[in-house]
């Protein structure tokens, strides 16, 4: 009753664009570079996404350093938009990680609908012909990748995964 009822059960909103962290590192002897969603900390892990998706993108020419080309990136951002727009439908999935590194940008979400976010990421891939796109999904109701980066990450840091 208003003012004083609150409503609880809404699902989480999705990251804004000030929501972000960047980070940079090192990995596999490749610079890395690292977007998380800051929206999460302190909430995560969320009980009902307790499944990781990684969608890996394969670089179709990357730079010797590991990261896009100029020619592909709009390519490359076109189809991170179009995924994360396909998965995010209803908040079933949460966008909460995108690292790129060593010819890949994987994006990481977690998901409360295994098999929506199955069917959801077949037909995202289909849109893009010449990127190689492979993802898996796996139980990870302790968020331990999430969790990973965001001991990881702080603001500015500069670090190694």
């Amino acid at each position: 009753m208003w003012p004083f009822s609150k409503k609880t059960d809404e699902s989480p909103r999705a990251p804004g664009p000030n929501d972000w962290i960047l980070g940079q590192g090192e990995r596999d002897g490749f610079p890395m570079i690292v977007r998380m969603a800051n929206a999460y900390s302190g909430l995560a892990p969320i009980p009902a996404y307790d499944h990781h998706v990684i969608i890996s993108v394969h670089l179709r020419n990357p730079q010797s350093n590991g990261f896009p080309s100029f020619e592909e990136e709009d390519d490359l951002d076109s189809l991170e938009m179009s995924v994360s727009q396909l998965l995010e439908i209803d908040n079933e999935s949460l966008c909460v990680l995108v690292v790129t590194n060593n010819g890949l940008r994987d994006l990481i979400f977690y998901t409360r609908n295994v098999e929506s976010v199955k069917q959801r990421t077949e037909d995202a891939v289909a849109l893009f012909a010449g990127f190689v796109v492979e993802f898996s999904i796996e139980p990870d109701k302790d968020w331990t990748i999430y969790q990973h980066f965001s001991r990881w990450l702080a603001p500015n840091s500069q670090s190694r995964a």
